[in-house]
């Protein structure tokens, strides 16, 4: 009995090779392209801690604070590129205000995004939904009239 317990833990655990398989692939690209990868670990700070910090089990924040986050490295990214794509080039962009200006003000508008486009979006929601019970309410008030009572139903 403890045994089949135990092999249906291993199987829920169990990776599948295209996730092991894309691990594997984006290690031997931040290899390959280490200067990229110390400057986008400085820059995209603020999208980790978005990560960790979202207590929805959606987990949006990130995403919303990541794509700003990202878009405001991508100048960053580009110089790393025009100069050689070298580590000491990488370091020195790191060194730079302007390039964490640039990056964690992306991460702070992305933020900003959130937490009002959010709220805003739903609101046109609600508002769609009561105009449409209201719409409802009032054919079937119509069809009262028109038909009498017994077509309420009840």
């Amino acid at each position: 009995m403890a045994e089949a317990g135990g092999e249906q833990q291993e199987i829920k655990r169990k990776t599948p090779f295209s996730v092991k398989f894309a691990i594997f692939m984006l290690m031997v690209t931040a290899g390959v392209f280490f200067p990229t990868t110390v400057l986008f670990c400085g820059c995209l700070i603020p999208t980790l801690v978005a990560a960790l910090v979202d207590p929805y089990p959606q987990k949006t924040t990130w995403i919303t604070v990541g794509c700003m986050n990202f878009a405001g490295a991508v100048p960053a990214w580009f110089s790393l590129w025009e100069t050689g794509q070298k580590l000491t080039d990488a370091l020195q962009l790191l060194m730079q205000p302007r390039t964490y200006i640039m990056a964690y003000g992306g991460a702070a508008l992305g933020w900003v995004i959130y937490h009002n486009v959010t709220p805003f979006v739903a609101r046109l929601m609600v508002m769609r939904h009561e105009k449409r019970l209201k719409d409802i309410d009032k054919r079937q008030r119509d069809l009262i009239r028109k038909w009498g009572q017994e077509v309420a139903g009840s």
